[in-house]
């Protein structure tokens, strides 16, 4: 018999609280002459086509 069909499953203890990975969050940023979301690797918005500079982390 497979443990999920005791229906035990579901109440199973919890050590750990899951996060949500915030990857995609930090794969974008603002463009400063339109505001519109881009790549962090972008060198171009592709919005408004204004220049963007690639930020090196520090």
């Amino acid at each position: 018999m497979s443990r999920s069909s005791n229906g035990k499953a579901s109440r199973r203890l919890r050590l750990f609280k899951r996060r949500e990975d915030d990857l995609l969050e930090r794969s974008f940023r603002s463009c400063p002459g339109c505001d519109a979301d881009v790549h962090v690797f972008a060198d171009v918005c592709r919005h408004c086509g204004g220049a963007l500079e690639i930020a090196l982390a520090g």
